[in-house]
């Protein structure tokens, strides 16, 4: 039996970690960017590199064991497809059992507990994906209509996360909403203490939380632990419903309270935390441009490694910033023209109207096709429960082709550079356009655009140009590197490393640190730990989580 349509969809070779659809020095060869092939036949393969006989066990696998491989070369969409499954199912994908006897679970005797828990945690994981899998397979035998119901369940969740990242690159934060109240959630003990309320399974509430953030802060002395464990486990949006419940519960303004118990870097990460994002990057723009003199890496950072909605909400906000705290009361385009100047001017000023071009939702539609697999025995082509995108359908490729050769002809083939060319492509074209130009401009030139920008471009508007290609190609890399630069070296640059990982921190943070593992063979929870110390490394430590 073979799989049909041949993985790939969009021609691209299948297993080549060397073979990248859209080029360049950005497309990522990992797991969470390549092939996404979960456990087969009971072994736990997430998180590693593909191998090409995976190619072969899809094909000779019966669709009871098919899981599911969603290739499109760049990324892992397997969340996205679980959900989609477990919903079409009416259920949520944790509500697949798996006993303890239905995986190995094998132990080093040296092995830390927290480390043997969470590889325990995993393998139950990885089994209960492979079942889920197995239920959809069987249900698409029983029911024609389920398949697409499947399907469009699927192309909705690309959807909504197409408009939360400006990409369908599922990409996860290692902080999420706090729904229910779990077992080893402190809470529980404190509560029962308090007046024998029982939270194990009940829904999260502020008001809970917040008694016991006032018990942290009171009395003698700070219990930072509980103001760590709070500030890491529960989102953005549950610490802007804190802010308003402390409030409510003791008439006390609650950032108030943990700048007066908290001291130093550890207090910048805590009051990070409690801003909403749009304000977040808002201010950290102002505060690069107040003063004396400009901190144009932050600029460059924000402004093009943003969405065109993160943009547009950064905007709205940036006149409320006090000019207190940042000496400037101008909007954003004013403070650009006023504090930057060339070429780096007008990227900026063109990344600040947030109006690059966007997929449109309806090519999701069509790039998204199963793999079906054929029956000898029936001779009829089934359903293997899997979907694959097909890459192309989202992008023109004979638009990417002239787009190519107008950059050729705009840098390496002309005597200077014509700037206008290389910012009009770089700041009007959609995601998946922008990577297949960029694959295309590999093929003619036998050059990557990283390559061209070195030689055509130099000083700041280089490094803002290199920032946007790193963004598109693969923007948690870009982050995994800029982590890299905070700690590298003598001295931490603070203010930087709390910026990316409070920023990073909902986004794409497990993706960041996957790559950063992979770049510098150090987990970024390891270098933290060497390179900070106190309160302030725990905190942060919290944020990213342990590998």
């Amino acid at each position: 039996m073979m799989a049909y349509p041949p993985p790939g969809g969009g021609g691209y070779g299948y297993g080549n970690q060397y073979q990248q659809p859209y080029g360049g020095g950005y497309t990522y060869n990992n797991s969470a960017y390549n092939v996404n092939a979960q456990p087969m036949m009971g072994l736990p393969m997430m998180g590693l590199p593909m191998m090409p006989m995976m190619g072969m066990m899809m094909q000779q696998a019966p669709p009871s064991q098919q899981t599911n491989i969603t290739y499109n070369m760049m990324f892992s969409s397997d969340a996205a497809f679980q959900d989609s499954a477990a919903s079409a199912l009416g259920m949520e994908a944790d509500d697949v059992e798996v006993s303890d006897d239905e995986y190995e679970d094998e132990e080093e005797e040296e092995e830390e507990e927290e480390v043997r828990e969470k590889k325990k945690k995993f393998k139950k994981k990885c089994k209960r994906r492979q079942k889920l899998a197995q239920k959809v397979a069987e249900k698409c035998q029983e029911d024609d209509n389920f398949l697409e119901q499947v399907r469009q369940n699927y192309i909705a969740r690309l959807r909504t996360h197409l408009l939360k990242d400006g990409t369908i690159d599922p990409t996860e934060g290692t902080i999420k909403y706090y729904a229910k109240y779990k077992a080893d959630d402190p809470l529980v003990p404190f509560m029962a203490e308090y007046d024998g309320t029982e939270l194990v399974g009940e829904k999260w509430d502020a008001e809970w939380d917040c008694m016991y953030l006032k018990e942290a802060c009171d009395g003698a002395g700070t219990n930072e632990e509980a103001i760590i464990y709070i500030c890491t486990t529960r989102n953005n949006e549950q610490r802007q419903i804190l802010k308003k419940q402390f409030k409510t519960n003791y008439g006390e303004d609650l950032m108030e309270t943990l700048d007066s118990e908290t001291s130093f870097k550890f207090k910048e990460v805590i009051l990070a935390l409690f801003v909403p994002p749009p304000l977040f990057d808002a201010l950290n723009i102002k505060k690069a441009i107040q003063g004396l003199g400009t901190d144009e890496s932050v600029l460059i950072e924000i402004l093009l490694s943003r969405t065109n909605a993160q943009i547009e909400e950064m905007k709205a906000v940036y006149g409320d910033i006090n000019p207190d705290d940042c000496a400037t009361d101008k909007d954003l385009e004013c403070n650009i023209e006023d504090d930057t100047s060339g070429d780096l001017k007008r990227i900026l000023i063109s990344a600040a109207q947030g109006g690059r071009g966007e997929l449109d939702p309806e090519k999701i539609d069509e790039a998204v096709v199963p793999v079906m697999f054929h029956d000898e025995e029936t001779d009829e082509d089934k359903p293997t429960g899997s979907f694959t995108i097909d890459m192309e359908k989202l992008v023109d490729m004979n638009r990417a082709k002239k787009d190519a050769n107008n950059l050729f002809e705009a840098g390496e083939d002309c005597f200077g550079t014509d700037e206008d060319t290389f910012i009009r492509i770089f700041a009007c074209r959609e995601t998946y356009q922008l990577r297949a130009i960029y694959g295309e401009y590999v093929k003619l030139t036998q050059r990557d655009v990283e390559n061209t920008i070195d030689r055509e471009f130099s000083s700041d508007s280089e490094k803002a140009l290199l920032t946007l290609v790193m963004s598109i190609k693969c923007r948690p890399k870009y982050f995994a590197e800029r982590l890299t630069w905070t700690m590298k070296g003598l001295g931490t640059k603070d203010s930087d490393l709390i910026r990316v990982i409070v920023s990073r921190a909902e986004i794409d943070m497990v993706q960041i640190k996957e790559i950063f593992l992979a770049q510098n063979k150090k987990t970024l929870w390891k270098w933290i730990e060497e390179d900070c110390s106190g309160d302030y490394r725990e905190m942060l430590q919290r944020i990213v989580g342990r590998d």
